[in-house]
C-alpha cells in the first residue's frame, strides 16, 4: 500500500479536491491500493471545505462534502509515500522537512481559487485532474530508458503474454538492432513492465509494437511508452507518428486519442487469431492535413 498527500494552504479548496479527485481517477483504473489524504499548511482543523469545490469536484465523480480541513503534521509527511504539492510555495515550504524524493510539483501550479466563482474552480479541477497521470508515474517509479539487449529476455516474455503471435527473441534483437528503430523499455517499481518499438522510415515513424504486463496494466505505462515515442519523434523533425490498433481495443484507441492521433483510414483483415481489422492512427507533428476522425467516418 502506498499513499498520495496532497497539499495546499487551507485544505479547503485545492488539496481537498485533488484527494477525492484522485480517488475517482484511481477507481477508474481499478487501482486499489494506493491511500490517499490531504493537509494545509496553514489550515484550521474542522474547516469545511469549499461549496465551490464540492460542486467542481462532483463534475468528476468525486463527492468531497463531508471533508474537514486537516493541518499538516511531520506525521503526515513521514507517512506519506509521494507529498503533491499544489504550487511552488508549499513545495519550498515543506523542504526542510521532507526528503526531496518525496516532493512532487506538477508541471503546472495549480493557482488559489480561494474566493472565486465556480467557472475558476472549474479551471482548478481540470488543472488537478490533467496532473493524474504524472502523479501515477512518480508514484509509481515509472521509468522509460533506453531499450538494450539485456531487456530482450524479458521483453520476449512479455510478448508471450500480451499477443496471440508474439515476436521472438530473435525478432525483437533484429528489430533493436536497425540504425533507424526507436524502442524504449519502461521500469515498474524497479522491474520491466512493459515495452515500446518503432522504426523511423524517411522522417515519418511507424509504432510497431507497445506491450505492459497485465498485472501492471492501468499504471500509465503505456502512456509514458508512446509519449517517449512522441518527444524523440518531435526531436528527429519527424512529419508524423503511425499505427495500427485493434478496432475492439477501446482502451489502446482512448489513449491514442487522448495523446492526440487520430484515426485516418483501417486496414482489413490486418490481425490474426483473432482476425479482425485495425483503425490506423496518426498522430501529425508538422501539419495536420485535413485528415480528422470525421473525415473517416467516426
Amino acid at each position: 500500500m502506498k499513499t498520495v498527500l496532497f497539499v495546499c494552504t487551507g485544505n479547503t479548496c485545492r488539496s481537498p479536491m485533488a484527494e477525492g479527485m484522485f480517488r475517482t481517477f484511481l477507481a477508474r483504473r481499478g487501482v486499489a491500493d494506493v491511500l490517499v489524504k490531504s493537509a494545509g499548511l496553514s489550515a484550521f482543523a474542522g474547516d469545511a471545505v469549499s461549496q465551490n469545490a464540492v460542486m467542481a469536484a462532483a463534475q468528476y465523480g468525486a463527492d468531497i462534502s463531508a471533508h474537514r480541513a486537516q493541518r499538516l503534521t511531520q506525521y503526515d509527511i513521514d507517512e506519506a509515500d509521494l507529498i503533491v504539492c499544489m504550487a511552488r510555495s508549499h513545495f519550498y515550504a515543506l523542504q526542510p522537512f521532507a526528503p526531496k524524493d518525496k516532493l512532487f510539483l506538477p508541471k503546472k501550479e495549480v493557482a488559489d481559487p480561494f474566493g472565486g466563482d465556480l467557472g475558476k474552480y472549474d479551471t482548478v479541477a481540470k488543472t488537478i485532474w490533467d496532473m493524474f497521470e504524472d502523479v501515477l508515474m512518480v508514484l509509481w517509479g515509472i521509468r522509460v530508458v533506453d531499450m538494450a539487449k539485456e531487456h530482450l529476455d524479458t521483453i520476449a516474455e512479455i510478448e508471450k503474454e500480451c499477443f496471440s503471435v508474439p515476436w521472438s527473441r530473435e525478432m525483437l534483437e533484429a528489430e533493436l538492432e536497425k540504425d533507424n528503430a526507436r524502442f524504449f523499455a519502461a521500469y515498474f517499481d524497479g522491474e520491466v513492465a512493459g515495452y515500446a518499438g518503432a522504426n523511423n522510415i524517411a522522417g515519418e515513424v511507424y509504432i510497431t509494437n507497445v506491450a505492459v504486463r497485465e498485472r501492471f496494466r492501468r499504471r500509465g505505462i503505456a502512456r509514458a511508452l508512446v509519449e517517449r515515442l512522441i518527444f524523440v519523434s518531435r526531436q528527429d523533425g519527424t512529419a508524423f507518428v503511425s499505427l495500427e490498433v485493434r478496432q475492439s481495443n477501446a482502451a489502446a484507441i482512448a489513449l491514442y486519442h487522448g495523446l492526440g492521433f487520430l484515426k485516418v483510414g483501417e486496414r482489413k483483415d490486418f490481425y490474426e487469431d483473432p482476425a479482425e481489422d485495425a483503425y490506423i492512427m496518426t498522430l501529425f507533428l508538422k501539419e495536420d492535413r485535413g485528415r480528422t476522425d470525421e473525415d473517416s467516418g467516426d
